[in-house]
């Protein structure tokens, strides 16, 4: 006679299903943190290779690149138009590797300082880097009162900044750039005892400009040249 095999009850059913849970009730904490430090971290090497694209586009291409940081702790990628026709109008660049998301989900520019011009900020001794340390901090941005325009002009040169990325857990990461020499030091800096406060969005403006090609653009402010 053949032995049946035996089924689970659905008290068993239940009682796995409950187990599951508090597993997952008790793993996901260190999941999303380790999500967030692993965004911290992504976001400074994006911003990295953003900076190294811009200095190389600029040079390239023989016209000024910008990296806007906006109040509220998003940044934007803009380029001049036409150095010689319009070389004070910025438009967003529309390149792939300038539309990436650089800064992930749970991070932000919290704060930033414009480093005094001079001799640099870095120091290299048998490819050791170190940067000088400055008393003053860097202002949060919500406190600004108006976006920060970093820019590197043709011949890759850019003022020299430092700025903090900051996670929603509180972790943050201090990007030092010395703008003449296009290097950057990425240190951790010191993390928040509670959950950091995103700034809040900054107000959508109109563009007029938006739908227009930059060919349109141009056209259009050519006209307006004496």
């Amino acid at each position: 006679m053949r032995n049946r095999a035996r089924a689970f009850t659905l008290f068993e059913v239940l009682l796995v299903i409950t187990l599951l849970g508090l597993l997952a009730a008790l793993v996901w904490p260190d999941f999303a943190a380790s999500r967030r430090s692993a965004e911290l971290d992504e976001s400074a090497l994006r911003f990295k290779a953003l900076l190294g694209m811009c200095r190389a586009q600029a040079m390239n291409e023989s016209r000024r690149y910008r990296i806007v940081f906006h109040t509220d702790g998003t940044i934007e990628v803009r380029r001049q138009l036409d150095p010689l026709v319009a070389p004070h109008v910025y438009v967003p660049a529309r390149a792939p590797w300038a539309r990436t998301d650089v800064l992930q989900e749970s991070v932000w520019v919290e704060s930033l300082l414009l480093l005094p011009e001079g001799p640099p900020p870095l120091l290299v001794e048998d490819e050791t880097i170190e940067f000088v340390e400055f008393d003053e901090e860097p202002q949060r941005v919500e406190e600004r009162e108006a976006d920060f325009e970093l820019d590197f002009s043709p011949d890759g040169v850019s003022p020299s900044l430092r700025w903090v990325l900051r996670a929603s857990d509180g972790r943050g990461v201090r990007l030092t750039l010395d703008g003449r020499l296009g290097r950057l030091e990425i240190v951790p800096t010191e993390r928040l005892e509670q959950d950091a406060r995103r700034p809040e969005p900054r107000p959508v403006k109109d563009d007029e400009s938006a739908g227009m090609s930059e060919a349109e653009l141009l056209e259009q402010y050519a006209e307006r040249r004496p």
